[in-house]
């Protein structure tokens, strides 16, 4: 059977479109499938398959969770790509009846060795995910195509000889026009603009991310730290004298979650780094542009030094820029400037930045009003295009509980915390246990 690669632009339900697909051929068929993808996605695939298809039974292979002959009970198994290169021996030998890549440019270098595993995988029918299937060079293309229809384009030297050298070298036209001939079937591209008129004018998103193991432990000793004192402190003096030290708490276990570089010396990465500024790769090559916004200043000060490193050219605004009107209106028309970061607070009222309509939001803040009113400078009047909202919340932190109560807890949270964030109205023992308990 011939593979098929799903192409659409990010924002446009390409894990739900998978689903969807599953969900036809479960629960007649009886061998399993295995939907491979970076470690970062597989929450997200577990939430979608409970909210959207909860009758499709799964299993999530990795970590310490690695039996294969348990996994093939399952319909689907969920696992990620350096799961199978590291498994490949026990992988190789399954047949699977869909086998789907999710952000297949993971398998772009066709001389990596999780580009030869998924090689040796075995399946009735194979499937790719990805907003940007090619990134660099056609021989990414080459090595998607070598894992959908691996006899479709023979050698890497055959393709080279028919396309990249005279594609690339020679700008050759009618050898591109051969090669858009051959991969059209196989390739569903759809970009926003394509299906705006099926799209809400809005789409809000959360993306869970897994905390680094030394991030892990960080977090739990100074949690444990702040919980066994806070109770110490409250049976002395009090709650009312305790709320700087709760604040204190707060703060410190935020930052720990979204950018622990400030609180270790930069000796614990964020892993929310290495997935923003991916998926803003991904947005900005599809010609969108992206407002980025920050509770704290670190955090935009490492996502600025990763935009530099990638090449990616952007603006910064903070509580002491002073040419906001200048940045704003090189924002709006430059097409050089594809990012604009800034802090929740600066970038939260009275700006106009219609030009962008991804927005990604790198660490959640208490009053759920403030988050809107950031998402609120690109949807508004004068914005014709589909606004995408994404939320990078750390799971088994306090980002989790922020999250939940913002869900839950509307009116606690009215009285937990000033619009502000400046100074603290009513907070009980439940609510310290909630937000700082395990």
């Amino acid at each position: 059977a011939l593979g098929g690669c799903l192409a659409d632009d990010m924002g446009l339900g390409k894990t739900l479109q998978a689903i969807a697909l599953l969900a036809d051929i479960y629960p007649k068929e009886k061998k399993s499938s295995l939907i491979i993808m970076p470690k970062s996605l597989l929450f997200n695939w577990e939430n979608e398959i409970k909210k959207f298809k909860r009758e499709l039974t799964y299993y999530t292979y990795h970590a310490n969770n690695r039996n294969l002959e348990e996994a093939k009970k399952k319909q689907l198994v969920l696992t990620t790509y350096s799961m199978v290169r590291i498994d490949i021996d026990k992988f190789k030998d399954t047949e699977f009846y869909y086998i789907i890549l999710d952000e297949s440019q993971n398998v772009k270098n066709i001389n990596s060795q999780i580009s030869k595993s998924v090689m040796l995988l075995k399946s009735d029918y194979r499937l790719a995910l990805s907003g940007t299937p090619i990134e660099n060079n056609l021989g990414e293309l080459y090595s998607l195509f070598r894992f959908l229809n691996p006899a479709m384009f023979r050698s890497i030297n055959d393709f080279n000889k028919n396309y990249v050298i005279p594609i690339q070298k020679e700008d050759d036209k009618d050898a591109l026009h051969e090669l858009k001939k051959k991969i059209y079937p196989f390739i569903l591209r759809r970009l926003k603009q394509d299906v705006l008129k099926d799209l809400p004018d809005k789409i809000e998103q959360t993306l869970f991310i897994d905390m680094s193991d030394d991030q892990k432990t960080f977090y739990e000793q100074r949690r444990l730290f702040y919980y066994h004192n806070i109770k110490d402190q409250i049976k002395q003096s009090g709650i009312k004298k305790t709320h700087f030290f709760i604040l204190q708490a707060l703060g410190e276990l935020r930052q720990i979650a979204s950018i622990p570089e400030s609180k270790s010396e930069n000796q614990i990465i964020s892993p929310k780094r290495q997935i923003l500024v991916g998926n803003i790769l991904d947005v900005a090559a599809n010609n969108h542009k992206v407002l980025v916004f920050a509770n704290f200043l670190n955090a935009l000060d490492c996502i600025a030094e990763d935009l530099n490193k990638a090449g990616v050219d952007y603006l910064l605004m903070t509580g002491a820029t002073r040419d906001r009107k200048e940045l704003v209106e090189k924002f709006q028309n430059d097409e050089s400037y594809k990012v604009f970061l800034m802090t929740l607070k600066t970038g939260g009222t009275g700006l106009n930045l219609t030009a962008a309509d991804y927005i990604f939001i790198f660490d959640p803040w208490w009053n759920r009003s403030v988050e809107n009113q950031a998402i609120d400078r690109t949807h508004r009047i004068g914005q014709d295009k589909t606004v995408f909202s994404y939320k990078l919340i750390t799971r088994g932190t306090i980002e989790e509980k922020i999250l939940q109560l913002q869900e839950m807890k509307k009116e606690l949270f009215e009285s937990l915390i000033s619009s502000d964030g400046a100074s603290m109205k009513s907070l009980d023992e439940k609510d310290i246990d909630f937000i700082l308990g395990g």
